[in-house]
């Protein structure tokens, strides 16, 4: 099965008051620690999507191995990212994880660990549970596309998960899917690569 990924990184960070994809983390960016861990999976192809400051983003970050597509409605929120990635790939491509660009802990082997998920369940989904709380990574196979272009507003991958009930295996994990979005939340990863 021909898999593509996907890193969500288009969002103007308005949250952290600065390009949360620029943080410096562990000795790269914040986003170079997700694409690493996207190229180190067993992906097919990968696609990082970009938005506010994508030109200073782009020449910033390594992004060997990936397309860049860059959402020009960005602003509206996850949603117009998620259509841009998944638009943008091939027919040839017949499952995609989808990633966000600003979860630092999510590494290779819990994407591998999800696509096993996805493809052991039959199901047309596959996400990490934490919490109870289904979040990226995420695999999703073509039953989801027409759910995945369609998808809008800042919640647009949560409300596509939520829609239809028994569409998505879980994979449970803790503390390892954390996201980046405010000042706080910086200094709690930092805190934790210094240990």
């Amino acid at each position: 099965m021909r898999t593509a990924g996907v890193v969500l990184a288009a969002g103007d960070s308005r949250r952290m008051g600065q390009t949360k994809q620029l943080l410096p983390l562990g000795g790269r960016t914040l986003l170079d620690t997700v694409l690493a861990a996207a190229r180190g999976a067993r992906l097919d192809e990968l696609v990082l999507v970009l938005g506010a400051e994508a030109e200073r983003i782009a020449a910033a970050v390594d992004t060997a191995g990936a397309r860049v597509v860059v959402a020009a409605d960005h602003a509206e929120g996850m949603g117009a990212s998620l259509r841009a990635g998944v638009g943008a790939l091939g027919p040839e491509v017949e499952r995609v994880v989808v990633l966000l660009g600003d979860q630092p802990r999510v590494t290779a082997e819990l994407v591998d660990a999800v696509l096993e998920r996805h493809l052991e369940s039959g199901l047309p989904a596959a996400a990490v549970s934490a919490g109870g709380v289904l979040q990226p990574p995420v695999a999703a196979d073509r039953r989801l596309w027409p759910q995945l272009i369609a998808a809008h507003g800042d919640s647009g991958l949560r409300s596509v998960l939520r829609a239809v009930p028994g569409i998505v295996a879980t994979l449970s994990v803790e503390g390892v899917t954390v996201d980046i979005d405010t000042p706080d939340d910086y200094r709690r990863v930092l805190m934790t690569e210094e240990r």
